[in-house]
C-alpha cells in the first residue's frame, strides 16, 4: 500500500487502484487488477481539496433553475428525436447548464426515473465536481473537454453503479461555455456507443444554436419596429449580440451602453434589480420607466427598454454624468467595484462572471472599464490597489 499525499500529482501503476480514505485529506492506493486513468486521480484530487466525502453524497439543489433559457430551446427537440433511439438501452439523456444544474432529463426506459432519483440526478440538481466528485458532468465542464467516468471511477460510493459520458457545450457566437450533454446509465448497461452518441446531441444543439442567432435578432428587430412607434422616450432594444434604439436613443446612447443595458436587463430578470430600477451608463443614469422581457416560444431572445431622466433631477436631454467623476475609486459603478474586488480575489472572468450572474464577456468590458478609470494596465495593479485601500 502506498499513501499519496494530496499535493502531489501522483498517478497509480497499471496494477494498482485508487480508493478515497478522507481522513487528513489522504488518498490510498491499494493493489488491485484494475489500471486508473491518470485524469481520473487528478480529478479525485481535486474532490478531495474541495471537501467531498466519497461515503456521503448530497447535492446542493436550486428549484429556481431556468431551464427554459436558450440553450434549453435549442436542446429540446433534438432531445426529444435522439431520446426515443435510446428506448430499451438502460441510458438517460441529460441537459446541464454551465455550473452543472441540471436542466432537462429524458429518462425513456421504465424504472430508469426513479434509480436516476435515487442518486439525485434530477432536474434542479448540480453535479459540479466540487460538490459530487468525479463525474462526467462536473469533470466534462471543469476540463472543458469531453469525459467519461465508469463505474469505480466516480468519487462519491454512491455514483460507483453507473457510467456517465459528456460532452461541454459551448456558444457558437462567441465561444462562452453554456452547459453539457450528459449520457448516464446503470454501470451493466453501459456501452463504448455513449460517447459517441452525446457527441452527436451535443453537435446537433450546436448547430441549433448557430440558427438560432439570426432567428433571435429577426425577432427582437420585428418587436422593435412595432413597439417603437408607442413612445418618443429614448427606445430600445436589446440583446447580448444586438442593440436598435430609436432616433432618442441613439443621440444619446453610447457604444459601451449597450453591454450595460444587457447586463441590467440580465439582472432585472434574475430578479436581482430594484422595483424602481435606474440604469448607470457610460454618460450618466436613466430612469427605466417602461421595460418589456422579448421571447420567441418562451425562450428569452431580448428585452426592450423605455428610458427617461431620472427621479432624482438629473437634466433631461443628453445623458449627463452629474457629479461622478471620470477617473479614480469614485468615478466606479457598483458592479465596476464589484468585478474589480472578485478579479482582485484572483478569479477569472469565467469565475467573476459566474459569480455576478454576468457572461463573461460582459466582465471582460467592466475590467476594460475599471482599468481606464484607475489608469492602471494589469491584473497585479489591480490587486495592489484594492489591498492599499482596505483598512
Amino acid at each position: 500500500m502506498l499513501l499519496v499525499d494530496t499535493e502531489l500529482a501522483l498517478v497509480a501503476n497499471p496494477d494498482d487502484r485508487l480508493t478515497r480514505d478522507m481522513k487528513g485529506q489522504e488518498l490510498l492506493i491499494e493493489d488491485a487488477t484494475l489500471p486508473i486513468r491518470e485524469e481520473i486521480v487528478v480529478s479525485w484530487f481535486r474532490s478531495v481539496r474541495s471537501g467531498v466525502r466519497s461515503d456521503q453524497f448530497e447535492v446542493p439543489y436550486d428549484a429556481d433553475i431556468d431551464g427554459q433559457g436558450r440553450l434549453a430551446w435549442a436542446a429540446g427537440p433534438v432531445m426529444k428525436a435522439l431520446s426515443e433511439e435510446l428506448s430499451g438501452t438502460g441510458t438517460a439523456l441529460v441537459l446541464t447548464d454551465q455550473q452543472s444544474h441540471i436542466l432537462v432529463r429524458q429518462a425513456p426506459d421504465r424504472g430508469l426515473g426513479a434509480w436516476l432519483d435515487s442518486i439525485q440526478m434530477g432536474p434542479g440538481f448540480r453535479y459540479s465536481e466540487e460538490h459530487a466528485g468525479t463525474n462526467a458532468i462536473g469533470t466534462a465542464l471543469a476540463v472543458h473537454r469531453p469525459f467519461v467516468v465508469a463505474g469505480g471511477e466516480h468519487f462519491a460510493d454512491l455514483l460507483s453503479t453507473m457510467t456517465c459520458a459528456a460532452i461541454p457545450i459551448t456558444d457558437p457566437r462567441n465561444g462562452n461555455l453554456l452547459g453539457a450533454v450528459d449520457l448516464s446509465s446503470r454501470a451493466e448497461d453501459a456501452s463504448p456507443l455513449m460517447l459517441p452518441f452525446a457527441r452527436r446531441v451535443a453537435s446537433e444543439i450546436g448547430q441549433r444554436l448557430l440558427e438560432d442567432t439570426s432567428e433571435a435578432t429577426r425577432v427582437l428587430r420585428e418587436h422593435f419596429v412595432r413597439a417603437r412607434r408607442r413612445t418618443k422616450d429614448p427606445f430600445v432594444s436589446v440583446s447580448e449580440a444586438t442593440m436598435f434604439a430609436n432616433a432618442a436613443a441613439t443621440r444619446e446612447l453610447q457604444p459601451d451602453d449597450h453591454l450595460l443595458l444587457w447586463e441590467w436587463v440580465v439582472r432585472a430578470i434574475d430578479g436581482h434589480q430594484p422595483v424602481a430600477p435606474e440604469v448607470v451608463l457610460t454618460g450618466g443614469t436613466r430612469a427605466v420607466k417602461g421595460f418589456e422581457p422579448v421571447r420567441d416560444g418562451g425562450v428569452l431572445v431580448g428585452a426592450s427598454l423605455r428610458l427617461v431622466p431620472p427621479s432624482s433631477g438629473v437634466a433631461s436631454g443628453p445623458f449627463r454624468a452629474g457629479d461622478r467623476p471620470r477617473f479614480g475609486w469614485a468615478s466606479l459603478t457598483a458592479t465596476e467595484l464589484s468585478v474589480a474586488e472578485l478579479v482582485a480575489e484572483g478569479m477569472t472572468n469565467r469565475q467573476a462572471a459566474a459569480k455576478l450572474y454576468l457572461s463573461p464577456h460582459t466582465v471582460g468590458f467592466h475590467m476594460r472599464q475599471v482599468f481606464r478609470k484607475l489608469e492602471i494596465s494589469s491584473r497585479v495593479e489591480l490587486t495592489r490597489l484594492i489591498v492599499e485601500r482596505r483598512p
